[in-house]
């Protein structure tokens, strides 16, 4: 009862820490990166879309996004809950395996368990819906090794079996779930053996295999039953996961694919083992600013006195064991070496590879064998210092690493969320079968896969379709020099469909809607007068003449963005302002214009970027107010190319001028931009 009770603590503590490491943000992550397809196909299709999404490869997942879909909806924080709590669960039974391998090493099962829990080279965590199934699978697989090794243990008939039937069937879900975890079924080789190798009847390394061999024979029915099923009763129609097709270049070209399957293997375990401890920290924490690093270390700190609290109430002292300390830790890291190899392989055979982020997913399996590496390498130190001085640093840079990767997506996903509320005050409705342009105000999210597609979907078409793949609506871009061809050229159309959905393209029919930057507007291009800002990239100046404000649809009821995606409506500064000044300035409602600016200026609201200022001058000049004119000059006259841009507006109205407005632009705006 006493080693159960230290047993219940440890967990707790681990529980604790992780936590600390990845609750702290939970309540304000949305969706990030792919998660949009996945929320709006299911909003538009229905729950049942997701048999279509992966039924051409990993149909399990559809049944699993069916039910969780069915139970949560587009919300997004139960995801993020269950993913936290799927982890947790995998981190329990990962403490339960490493007892049952290491029964008198309770502190080492410790530490290779927290590693487990905060391994930080797994960078999709802040994805919660997508990434979703393969924590799950994760806490499958730990179990299943686990029920094995516990079938192995127990003497009893009825108990053996009913471990080795759980072993079979949360063995089966895990690769059902995620496929190349198949490649993790070695590491349950390689515990097995280690259980098997200490029977003192077993002499010799032969008779350690063989016994071994005869004891875990029945797990074949895992990955065999697998391979069975997937290469005779389901038809693959994917390439990535088509196992044949892939091993078709080593047959071809056996040299050249060895090659390169060495070179990836090489730096997949270079970033499965190391990198994924270390690099992460610069790469995502020190890019934060002072009071978001601040946090950072902050949570590092508290991690770090847990830990010392938790030295001091649990003094692991090894009982008498068979084999001694050291060389548990040995054949720790030589199981976690080879677990790491295995777990890789089936990656590097299907042509992919490990990194740091878009590929970190792949490292998940074989993440239980590089914490067993790890934390027998840092056990094999002999100096107790110099050993906790390394555990707290590998520890405190998974926190920071966290951390840093929480608040950037926090940062990617707040831009979307404003970038759309800002859409939303300016464009209404939208015309069916528009095709966006963006420009994001970061880099970080400028691919198709940040809500770029989705979130305008899901804004003006929330409806559920009747229809299976779902149809959108609007389709859009991220600028980049690789599409202005077709863009300029314009007659380009073209569907692309994506496993439960379809796309349209229509270049001929596009709109460009740019942020220039973080502290700028959304600007929705109107080609008739397109508005440039000094900070927008120079291949907009050459599509926004083609912007089609006419699929601004200004007189239907204004569509507000829903607050489980977009968060709750932000504050009416100055670019509330603007964007209903543009909305009106497209209507040719010239007074409301001038009224949004005056009450833009009486609340002491102004623009980040000075070209904002560009609907307001037109409807002061219109209006003919010379005094804002005047004063408007003082704000755009310090950029000639604000300056240019103004005089080609205030010139080019169709609207004539009052003489003395027409003169002030004159010397104001065309004389000084010459």
């Amino acid at each position: 009862m006493e080693q159960k009770k230290k047993t219940l603590f440890e967990i707790a503590f681990i529980f604790l820490i992780s936590a600390i490491v990845f609750l702290p943000n939970i309540n304000r992550l949305t969706y990030f990166k792919d998660d949009w397809y996945y929320i709006y196909d299911g909003v538009a299709g229905g729950a049942k879309v997701f048999h279509t999404t992966f039924s051409i490869d990993r149909p399990a997942r559809g049944y699993f996004f069916e039910l969780y879909f069915s139970l949560f909806g587009p919300h997004p924080l139960p995801y993020h809950i269950g993913a936290y709590l799927w982890r947790m669960l995998a981190v329990a039974g990962a403490l339960w395996l490493f007892n049952l391998l290491w029964t008198n090493e309770k502190r080492f099962a410790f530490f290779a368990t927290l590693f487990f829990a905060i391994y930080p080279g797994y960078y999709w965590w802040t994805s919660a819906i997508e990434y979703q199934p393969m924590v799950a699978s994760l806490a499958f697989q730990v179990f299943s090794i686990a029920l094995t090794i516990k079938s192995i243990q127990t003497s009893e008939r009825v108990p053996k079996i009913i471990f080795a039937l759980g072993a079979i069937l949360t063995g089966w879900v895990c690769i059902a779930l995620v496929d190349y975890a198949i490649g993790m079924e070695a590491f349950r080789l390689f515990c097995v053996y280690l259980i098997v190798s200490r029977n003192p009847n077993l002499p010799t390394i032969w008779n350690k295999l063989l016994s071994t061999l005869r004891v875990w024979a029945w797990n074949l029915l895992i990955p065999l039953g697998f391979v069975i099923w997937r290469n005779f009763f389901f038809e693959n129609a994917r390439k990535a996961t088509d196992v044949g097709l892939q091993l078709s270049g080593l047959f071809s070209s056996p040299i050249s694919t060895l090659t390169t399957w060495s070179l990836t293997f090489f730096s997949s375990i270079l970033n499965l083992a190391v990198l994924s401890w270390v690099a992460q920290v610069p790469r995502f924490f020190f890019t934060l600013r002072f009071r978001y690093a601040a946090y950072g270390f902050l949570a590092a700190a508290i991690v770090i006195l847990v830990l010392v609290v938790f030295e001091k109430l649990f003094k692991h002292e090894n009982n008498a064991a068979s084999v001694s300390s050291n060389q548990v830790y040995k054949e720790a890291l030589l199981i976690g070496v080879l677990g790491m190899t295995a777990g890789i392989l089936p990656v590097i055979m299907a042509n992919r590879y490990i990194n740091l982020d878009v590929f970190s997913h792949y490292a998940l399996p074989a993440s239980l064998a590089a914490a067993v590496a790890l934390a027998g390498l840092i056990h094999m130190l002999s100096s107790r210092r110099i050993q906790m001085a390394v555990l707290y640093t590998v520890i405190t840079f998974a926190v920071l690493s966290h951390h840093g990767i929480s608040v950037t997506a926090l940062d990617e996903e707040n831009a979307i969320k404003e970038f759309w509320w800002q859409v939303s005050w300016r464009a209404p409705e939208i015309k069916p079968g528009t095709t966006f342009v963006v420009v994001y105000p970061s880099g970080n999210i400028g691919d198709d896969g940040t809500g770029v597609k989705e979130a305008p979907n899901l804004i003006y078409f929330p409806q559920q379709a009747a229809e299976i793949p779902v149809h959108y609506q609007v389709s859009s871009l991220t600028l980049s020099n690789s599409i202005m061809p077709d863009l300029l050229v314009g007659d380009l159309e073209k569907e692309v469909p994506r496993r439960s959905h379809v796309i349209n393209y229509n270049y001929g029919n596009i709109l460009v809607l740019s942020q220039p930057t973080p502290s700028s507007c959304v600007h929705i291009i109107d080609g008739s007068r397109p508005l440039i800002s000094s900070y927008d990239p120079g291949n907009l100046m050459m599509i926004a003449p083609q912007s089609n404000i006419d699929n601004v649809v200004t007189d239907a009821k204004p569509s507000t963005p829903q607050e489980f995606a977009f968060g709750a409506e932000p504050e009416k500064s100055w670019c509330y302002y603007f964007e209903k000044a543009e909305l009106a300035l497209q209507m040719k409602n010239w007074d409301e214009v001038s009224a949004l600016g005056e009450k833009a200026i009486h609340l002491e609201y102004h623009p980040e970027d000075q070209s904002e200022w560009m609907p307001f001058l037109m409807a002061y000049a219109i209006s003919g107010n010379d005094v804002r004119v005047k004063q408007t000059a003082s704000k755009i006259t310090g950029s000639k190319f604000l300056r240019l841009q103004a005089c080609e507006m205030l010139t080019n109205l169709k609207e004539p001028l009052k003489p003395n407005i027409q003169e002030l632009v004159d010397s104001l705006y065309c004389r000084n931009a010459k």
